[in-house]
């Protein structure tokens, strides 16, 4: 009988910029390192301010989404979103705005700035704490952008959706696998932020048995502190996972009407009117 590190998983390498200039080259040059794909998310910020380091991640081959981590996307945190827009996004008078209105504001000025750094049209978005709405699918149908990534619904597992009404697949991450943690994506800042060890992110990363996952990490964590990715490395050099790109690991999404795909909006550092 095999043991579950004798199953080999298909994988996606999701980091996820959290506006550590050094923490992302590092990591850029130690997935170069050790051949990973990686879908590289890249903060609005830096895409404003340090170009020159998205050119370094397209020039590695790597896939670059973009990242807007400066509020959650969905309805009930419109508020909040309005209260921490940044300052290189300009929006006048936001308040007399609408929810459609503010996201397409994010998303076209985000899309201008990335574009011609990638060569290409944004090709995957995500909001903070992996939120979107139906105003965020509808924006990426007008704009183009084929994925949308989702806080997780399949537990430790990746699902990818596609609903009725959009053109964009959603993209649902997998989530840390316990009870006492709660939701989160798998990654370094979901563990931290739960008051756990690397030393418990390896014992999670040792126990994870599905045939496709997501593994995340934060630019800010395991990008600066190597006993975070310590954890990373001796997952890679396990060799359980098939790590692929995003198209090659995105097949055969569900399709289903928008309203019965799964949503969750469980963030347990967030305020509870955010929760479901």
């Amino acid at each position: 009988m095999s043991s579950i590190k004798d199953k080999s998983m298909q994988g996606l390498f999701l980091l996820v910029d959290r506006k550590s200039e050094k923490g992302l080259i590092r990591w850029l040059d130690r997935l170069n390192e050790n051949n990973i794909p990686a879908l590289v998310m890249a903060d609005g910020a830096t895409i404003e301010n340090q170009p020159g380091i998205i050119k370094e991640a397209v020039s590695k081959n790597f896939d670059v989404g973009a990242s807007y981590n400066d509020g959650a996307l969905w309805p009930e945190t419109h508020g909040d979103m309005l209260a921490s827009l940044p300052e290189w996004i300009k929006v006048d008078k936001p308040g007399d705005k609408t929810h459609y209105e503010i996201q397409k504001i994010i998303m076209q000025h985000i899309n201008e700035k990335l574009s011609p750094l990638i060569g290409k049209p944004i090709p995957v978005f995500s909001g903070k704490y992996f939120s979107y709405d139906d105003n965020t699918l509808k924006i990426a149908d007008e704009m183009g952008i084929p994925y949308i990534l989702a806080r997780g619904t399949g537990k430790e597992r990746a699902v990818f959706y596609r609903p009725l009404e959009y053109k964009s697949t959603i993209i649902s991450v997998s989530n840390v696998p316990s009870k006492e943690m709660g939701t989160g994506s798998l990654c370094d800042e979901s563990l931290a932020s739960r008051k756990a060890t690397p030393q418990d992110f390896k014992a999670l990363l040792n126990n994870i048995d599905v045939d496709r996952v997501i593994l995340v990490a934060q630019t800010h964590l395991s990008g600066l502190k190597d006993d975070w990715w310590d954890v990373y490395k001796e997952f890679f050099k396990s060799g359980r996972v098939k790590w692929q790109t995003l198209t090659d690991f995105v097949t055969d999404p569900k399709t289903l009407p928008n309203a019965q795909i799964p949503v969750n909006k469980q963030v347990a550092y967030m305020p509870a009117h955010t929760d479901n």
